[in-house]
């Protein structure tokens, strides 16, 4: 006898619209500000649960990207460890010439999408 799988019909996730206020101090969003719009966004019951999940998140990422491995956010981009050269640069007081060492850096690679919606 044959044992067939129940494929079963997800609905797709509409993205819900949050307004997006000003932050504070006019520049940038504060880790407390980001937590308001997910406990906003979500519909969650409160900000204790919100924190958990932008922890949850964060923490995910940190060692993600310690491991090596790259992180795929469709919407918004890529992000990955690349190795830099080591190369000449000079000290801006001085003008003397310094070595600057090949080390490790994180970058976002924005996705198309993105770029569209702020360029």
């Amino acid at each position: 006898m044959a044992t067939s799988k129940a494929t079963a019909k997800v609905a797709p996730v509409k993205a819900k619209v949050v307004k997006v206020s000003k932050p504070k101090n006019g520049v940038q969003y504060t880790q407390g500000e980001l937590i308001e719009a997910i406990f906003e966004s979500c519909g969650l019951e409160n900000k204790k649960q919100a924190k958990i999940v932008y922890d949850g998140f964060s923490g995910m990422v940190h060692a993600a990207l310690k491991k090596g491995y790259k992180i795929m956010l469709p919407g918004i981009g890529k992000l990955q460890v690349r190795q830099s050269k080591a190369r000449m640069g000079r000290n801006p007081a001085t003008g003397e010439v310094i070595k600057i060492k090949a080390k490790k850096r994180v970058r976002l690679t924005p996705s198309k999408a993105l770029k569209e919606a702020v360029l």
